[in-house]
């Protein structure tokens, strides 16, 4: 039975390697862009751990242009169906912490320090995820057992309680 914990993964830039590409800001407006963004390696085994003792969701966010939420789809099928519990397309123009429940036992693994900011004030833990930055505000995972040893952490301190 899986716990009462949602682990919240963003997908560009964390799931896979968007921001590896220095066009990607112009490349996502190119339509079929978002179906072949390389995987990061190791993250799946990751999602599928979690995801065992855990609701693993993806949030991913779509820019306005028809036929991205249908790549972003495509390109999910390159995650195994039991590494992720859901996933949420979020519009643009909305934020993240939109869809996260509040003050519930939750994470929240992001590039961007914003969406981690949101996610705080919601009582949501975040962990900072980036191949190109460093956060100065929260704690950064180098490399993907990083994520894993965060979700223990954070997670064993709503089970002592």
């Amino acid at each position: 039975m899986k716990s009462n914990f949602n682990c919240y993964f963003d997908a560009d830039g964390v799931l896979n390697l968007f921001e590896n590409d220095k066009n990607a800001r112009k490349n996502m407006w190119v339509p079929g862009y978002f179906e072949n963004i390389p995987v990061r390696k190791g993250i799946c085994e990751i999602l599928q751990r979690i995801n065992q003792e855990s609701n693993v969701i993806i949030l991913t966010k779509v820019i306005q242009r028809i036929g991205v939420t249908k790549e972003k789809s495509i390109w999910l099928k390159k995650i195994p169906q039991d590494a992720y519990s859901d996933v949420i397309y979020v519009p643009y123009n909305q934020k993240k912490s939109d869809y996260i429940f509040p003050y519930y036992p939750s994470m929240l693994v992001d590039d961007k320090e914003e969406n981690l900011d949101d996610c705080a004030k919601k009582g949501c833990h975040g962990l900072f995820l980036s191949d190109l930055k460093v956060s100065q505000r929260y704690e950064n995972a180098y490399e993907v057992e990083d994520i894993w040893k965060f979700y223990q952490k954070i997670k064993g301190l709503y089970e002592k309680n």
